[in-house]
């Protein structure tokens, strides 16, 4: 993947975009059903069963395969405009590929060519994959800005469910990406005991 088709773009859908799923998880390479498939946006990083985070406020994708290619769950992909993807029904939920897809001959003079790989569409759609529209905009005066919903509201407000969390004291808390990453294995932060101040004993 060139890094002039990644302009742009955020840690997370580069590396959304770039990771090889379901490989052995090297965390947990003793357990059962390992496999990484699943991604967590706020921590940039692809995560297998036993090293989900244990933080909820966290935006997790699960990775599916469909022809042999990564898709995601257009609902699930909450901080991403998939408008303009042609999208697959699949076990009835709708689905994107991630990267372009190679199998198919391409043709710019085809009826309905995806605007950066040029792969036969069908009418309606711009882009064959996520990755397609992330280049796309990432090297059009557009940019990429437009696609993308940092705000988890703008999330919400696609029909999705979403905590609003509201301030406390006069005090906003933080928002899971910048409490840092929570993810399990290396990512995950242990919790370290506070000991009281030993007191002066009394006279």
């Amino acid at each position: 993947m060139q890094p002039s088709a990644m302009r742009g773009a955020p840690q997370w859908v580069r590396g959304l975009l770039s990771e090889e799923f379901f490989d052995a998880c090297a965390v947990h390479p003793a357990e059962r059903k390992n496999d990484k498939n699943h991604f967590c946006a706020d921590c940039a990083a692809a995560l297998c069963r036993h090293c989900l985070p244990h933080d909820p406020s966290h935006n997790v994708l699960q990775i599916w395969k469909y022809a042999s290619c990564f898709v995601v769950r257009v609902e699930d992909l909450k901080l991403f405009d998939c408008t303009g993807i042609q999208s697959h029904a699949v076990s009835d939920h709708e689905v994107v590929f991630l990267n372009e897809r190679t199998a198919r001959k391409r043709s710019a003079s085809a009826e309905n060519p995806c605007a950066a790989c040029a792969r036969p569409l069908s009418s309606g759609h711009d882009y064959c994959s996520l990755f397609c529209k992330v280049k796309h905009l990432g090297e059009s005066d557009r940019g990429l800005r437009c696609a993308l919903r940092v705000n988890r509201k703008t999330a919400a407000a696609v029909g999705e469910e979403a905590a609003v969390l509201e301030p406390q004291n006069g005090k906003r808390p933080r928002a899971s990406s910048e409490a840092g990453p929570s993810c399990g294995g290396s990512f995950r932060k242990r919790s370290r005991k506070q000991h009281l101040p030993a007191r002066a004993p009394f006279c």
